[in-house]
């Protein structure tokens, strides 16, 4: 993996060759492997690199074809290094001594800007044409890596990490207040603004076209929402699953080192797991899976539902493979306001979850001691191999298919005989009900979602940029009503989240994310898969406990709770309330925190600190939600501002 970066002037004058350096300095922590920069005239460019992958020794970025009229730069992996070869005819032995980034070169050499087109895998690119006086930029489908641009009429920049483009001279860290009130309402990222007023996103599945000093957007990747396919049997889907699955863990497994996992008591981290664990037995390789659990002994409330310590489910996964290391981390000591400070900057971003922060660090940390550099996870995986099929059941009432909605009916009784026909006539029909019934009916049942119960959010800020206008125009809705459009929900979530610049700071520890439930040609088999073979029998995740009935132990599979990461929290939260009470200080302090913060709700709740209650879900929204993101967003004000002091 690589940062990258770029600058050109577009009056012709030549760079600042300082800028570049700054630049470089700033990226260097994100790829200490090896840094390089590339200038001529009123252009110049660079990427700082963390090896990952065998062919990452061979990279001498930046790329410059001076016949071709291009220069490349290339932050990512390649997942169809054969495919492309074999579409740009290179010879399988040429091709053993590219880097990704080569190929890279050769697919724009050949497609130009349709080059993101044929990629598969993690990536941001930037091509610059000189002699047409043209750059392009581009992110993968699922904005996997991140990059972020910045025009002013005289210059145009490019760099993985917005803080590479505060080295510009006059650049100010001005908020995005549009943005950081979405982030407080938790509404998703749409359009290309970031949490800075000035630097924007590539969107993910977008290119960027800088040309005749104009900036024009393209999306080039779009999941169909009307595709689907159709098997003869049932067990044609769980053969399908089987080998997209296998295709995806295995191209993910290209490691300059050993290879990690995480391992939670789902069935998303245990099925990467139990994947990895036999390719890399066929390679006679070991691999490390890291599971997070509370402190020894955590006896502490937890929500209903849920359980507290992962450890036990795990390890039955772990103990069915002989390759496998099973690693427990406990991060007893630390608080979710550790490091807090350190993280922002690293991310450029507040923290979406500071309690998780805490136990993702942990693993980073002890993975880079291994000399781990690949660390797998399943964050997709909601989105496609365990998605729950629950949006076929109001999908049969609204088509009026009563005999089929019958026989799913008595299936769900046969596997879950607790739930009552009360709840599955709500699955039925929550999401047919007009919006005022569906809020009046929580309203009644006390489950109502009032912004202000998990928000730090100031109201008049809230008033002032109009958040339920704003939740509105976005097609969001605030109340969280279940819906069944189970593919279309499914797309919008995978098109607006964009965790670009959590992978890119975890190159900090020397470690790279790669996630094989949200390789796109898994996702695009999934998201075509009817949702009857995902509720089949009465059976919500049924595709995928199917496919891992005889890999995965029950307690996985049939698990009656879910686990609960950083369980023990409000332990370590209560050991810090000093340390929280004196931020809280700093914000009230600092100019303009209050005016996007409710910080007298924020001390209000430090006040009203419980002794119990922890298992209460209002408890947890206000203080897991509302306190924790609250000072996490108080961090970031504070940090930003520090940059144009």
């Amino acid at each position: 993996m690589s940062t990258i970066a770029g600058l050109i002037q577009l009056d012709g004058q030549a760079i600042d060759r300082d800028t570049l350096h700054r630049m470089q300095v700033l990226l260097t922590p994100y790829g200490w492997d090896a840094q390089h920069a590339w200038q001529q005239g009123a252009s110049g460019m660079l990427r700082t690199l963390l090896r990952t992958t065998p062919e990452d020794s061979l990279d001498h970025q930046p790329l410059v074809d001076a016949a071709s009229d291009m220069v490349v730069v290339f932050d990512g992996r390649l997942d169809n290094r054969e495919e492309l070869a074999t579409a740009l005819e290179i010879a399988t032995s040429e091709l053993a001594l590219m880097a990704d980034s080569d190929l890279a070169l050769h697919a724009c050499r050949h497609w130009d800007m349709d080059t993101p087109r044929h990629l598969l895998g993690d990536f941001a690119l930037a091509c610059w044409q000189p002699k047409r006086k043209r750059l392009w930029l581009a992110r993968d489908p699922l904005g996997v890596r991140p990059l972020f641009w910045y025009k002013r009429h005289d210059l145009f920049a490019f760099a993985t990490m917005p803080k590479a483009l505060f080295a510009i001279p006059g650049l100010s860290k001005a908020i995005c207040e549009e943005q950081l009130h979405d982030y407080l309402c938790m509404l998703p990222m749409t359009g290309p603004a970031s949490f800075f007023k000035d630097v924007y996103r590539v969107e993910p599945g977008h290119t960027v076209l800088l040309e005749d000093d104009r900036v024009s957007t393209q999306r080039y990747h779009q999941f169909d929402p009307d595709y689907e396919i159709h098997f003869d049997s049932d067990q044609e889907y769980v053969d399908a699953l089987r080998a997209h699955l296998n295709r995806a863990v295995a191209c993910r497994l290209r490691a300059s080192g050993p290879v990690a996992t995480h391992l939670s008591s789902g069935k998303d981290s245990t099925t990467v797991t139990a994947f990895a664990a036999q390719l890399l037995a066929q390679q006679h390789k070991p691999l490390i899976a890291y599971t997070a659990v509370p402190r020894e002994n955590f006896d502490g409330p937890v929500p209903s539902g849920r359980h507290a310590d992962e450890g036990p489910a795990a390890r039955k996964v772990a103990d069915r493979f002989s390759n496998v290391e099973h690693v427990l981390i406990r991060t007893n000591d630390t608080s979710p306001l550790d490091n807090l400070h350190e993280t922002t900057e690293m991310l450029d971003r507040a923290p979406l979850n500071a309690c998780n922060a805490v136990w993702t660090a942990a693993i980073r940390e002890d993975a880079a001691k291994r000399g781990v550099r690949v660390l797998l996870c399943g964050d997709k995986g909601n989105m496609s191999i365990s998605y729950d099929g629950m949006p076929y059941l109001p999908q049969l009432v609204r088509t009026g298919r009563w005999l089929t909605l019958w026989q799913v009916f008595k299936g769900m009784k046969q596997h879950y005989p607790t739930l009552t026909w009360r709840q599955m006539v709500k699955f039925s029909t929550a999401p047919l009900l007009p919006r005022p019934l569906w809020q009046a009916f929580e309203k009644y049942r006390g489950r109502a979602w009032e912004l202000g119960g998990h928000s730090a959010i100031n109201a008049r800020f809230s008033h002032r940029l109009n958040t339920s206008a704003r939740a509105r125009d976005q097609g969001f809705d605030l109340t969280y009503q279940p819906t069944d459009r189970g593919r279309q929900d499914r797309i919008d979530i995978l098109n607006l989240t964009d965790t670009g610049e959590y992978n890119a700071a975890a190159n900090v520890d020397g470690v790279e994310y790669r996630d094989p439930t949200a390789d796109v040609r898994l996702i695009e088999f999934c998201l075509a898969v009817p949702d009857s073979q995902y509720l089949k029998d009465g059976q919500p995740q049924s595709l995928l406990k199917r496919l891992m009935a005889n890999v995965l132990p029950d307690e996985i599979l049939h698990a009656k709770t879910r686990g609960l990461q950083a369980a023990d929290w409000y332990e370590q939260t209560e050991q810090a309330l000093p340390q929280l009470r004196e931020e809280l200080e700093r914000l009230k302090a600092h100019g303009s925190a209050g005016d996007f913060l409710d910080l007298d709700a924020l001390q209000l709740a430090l006040d009203e600190w419980p002794e119990a209650g922890w298992a209460n879900p209002e408890v947890e929204r206000r203080y897991r939600y509302k306190l924790l993101r609250g000072l996490s967003v108080g961090t970031f004000i504070r940090y930003a501002d520090e940059g144009n002091e």
